[in-house]
């Protein structure tokens, strides 16, 4: 087993890896608070961490790694923690981590104000039986005379002449007889 320096951005703390672990237990072990909603199977992505440094010093991407994240490592330097060993030394970036993990403690949650955002709307039950019977009553109604069995009236207009409704109409036939297109010697 090799034991390998892995400093931490930004505080730049020195922590010991070998390379049998994956990043995500060692981290852990250090007392490092990494999310995984998964437990390690690469099926979240929260415990995504970027490479500041050493990306040579880590394995290859897996084949979980890959489909979750895509192939832009070079592009964003970030792995899976779950899924990467360490070959060598390394600096890490974890402080998205440690960000979430402080600041859900100290800030209360506040819905946000954005387009994904929905707002819930309580009613007493009395308004929600109101508007259930309205809507029964205009469901009952019948429609406005001009819209109502409209195909009705068009035939009583002129019965001899067939109601054209634009659909149902028969494909023109292909013309092969194009002297246009034969080459003239």
């Amino acid at each position: 087993m090799n034991e390998f320096k892995c400093t931490l951005w930004p505080t730049g703390e020195v922590i010991s890896l070998n390379d049998e672990e994956t990043l995500l237990n060692q981290l852990k072990k250090a007392g490092k608070k990494i999310k995984s909603s998964c437990g390690g199977c690469a099926t979240c992505s929260d415990c995504m961490i970027v490479v500041k440094s050493g990306e040579m010093n880590l394995t290859g991407q897996t084949f979980e790694e890959l489909r979750l994240l895509g192939n832009v490592f070079h592009i964003t330097k970030e792995r899976l923690s779950c899924q990467t060993k360490v070959t060598g030394d390394v600096t890490l970036d974890i402080s998205a981590h440690e960000k979430d993990s402080t600041s859900a403690k100290k800030k209360p949650f506040k819905a946000s104000s954005g387009p994904k955002s929905t707002t819930t709307i309580l009613k007493k039950k009395e308004e929600v039986e109101k508007a259930v019977r309205e809507n029964e009553e205009k469901s009952q109604e019948k429609p406005s005379e001009n819209w109502y069995r409209h195909w009705e009236s068009a035939e009583a207009e002129d019965p001899s002449k067939p109601k054209r409704l634009g659909g149902n109409k028969k494909p023109k036939a292909f013309n092969f007889n194009n002297n246009d297109s034969e080459d003239k010697d």
